[in-house]
């Protein structure tokens, strides 16, 4: 159906006179009669009772009337729910952090992200760069905080911040957190360490192998909880200045190593379009990281854009 006909309809049981109708819609009054005669036609009903004194609406004219006000409403209504849809992240998202990062960041990002955008499905997953990168590459994320180095050209990548990195060991070793410790001193200790290729190890090896050291593995992992392993005496673990805040790895001992840092980059795959969503939560993840420095909760060195 024309659906100017229904307008033409709608005003000429608004007013109940042809002539009117037809100086306010600004055609002739045989054209609207036309157009009112046909749209009855295509209803199969009479919908205006004629008299010499105007138009009433016939039973039938009172039912399409009141459907065709809801629907023009709706019709109406259409272009604005289609600017805020293409305004308002919704679908599915998958994000992935280092499980260290939880306390420091995943936990807040999730519920502002949530209370922010509620029709968001969203996805959390802790693991480490490797086991992120390589969930990037399969699709199963679709953004990620990884540990640089990374040189896979399919991957997008934002830089975020760089920070210190920790000798973490038994009571009684002898760290102090005042007092840093060499690279050679660290090499001289049996290291918990996550397996290759992952991005934190590639870049204790890169710097173990600068000083012409070698690095003592004491057991590779990616699961068991670094606070038991150390308290069995099993080996040091080595860890980012993020996973010793509200850690129970703080009751240990613990120290600065000398010039080892890790810079942490936000990761997506390049060839994929990034949905709102995903703009939005790489946003997210880039205000909060700031506020954190500023405020002094997390300790390093911003590498991204100023958040707005």
């Amino acid at each position: 159906m024309n659906l100017r006909k229904w307008e033409y309809f709608l005003k000429a049981a608004e007013l109940g006179n042809l002539s009117r109708v037809a100086e306010k819609l600004d055609i002739s009054q045989p054209a609207l009669s036309r157009q009112i005669a046909a749209l009855e036609q295509e209803v199969g009903a009479s919908l205006f009772h004629r008299t010499g004194r105007g138009l009433t609406l016939t039973p039938a004219g009172e039912v399409f009337r009141s459907r065709a006000e809801g629907i023009l409403e709706e019709i109406a209504r259409v272009p604005e729910e289609v600017v805020h849809a293409a305004n308002t992240p919704s679908g599915r998202l998958a994000f992935g952090a280092p499980p260290f990062m939880g306390r420091m960041l995943t936990g807040k990002l999730v519920a502002d992200f949530l209370e922010n955008y509620p029709h968001v499905r969203l996805r959390v997953r802790g693991a480490h760069s490797l086991q992120l990168r390589e969930a990037i590459f399969f699709r199963d994320i679709d953004v990620g905080i990884l540990a640089a180095p990374l040189t896979e050209p399919d991957l997008l990548i934002e830089p975020l911040l760089e920070e210190q990195l920790y000798l973490v060991g038994p009571v009684g070793c002898g760290l102090r957190s005042d007092r840093p410790i060499s690279l050679d001193g660290v090499a001289d200790r049996k290291l918990i360490l996550t397996p290759r290729p992952d991005g934190l190890r590639t870049l204790i090896e890169a710097e173990f192998a600068r000083i012409g050291r070698r690095v003592k593995v004491a057991v590779e992992t990616e699961y068991a909880p670094m606070d038991d392993l150390i308290r069995r005496n099993v080996g040091y673990a080595i860890m980012p200045f993020c996973g010793m805040v509200d850690s129970p790895l703080t009751q240990f001992e613990w120290a600065p190593i000398d010039g080892l840092k890790v810079t942490w980059v936000i990761a997506l795959l390049g060839a994929s379009e990034r949905t709102l969503a995903a703009r939005c939560l790489v946003d997210m993840i880039k205000t909060l990281t700031f506020a954190n420095l500023q405020s002094g909760r997390w300790k390093g060195d911003y590498l991204g854009h100023q958040p707005a």
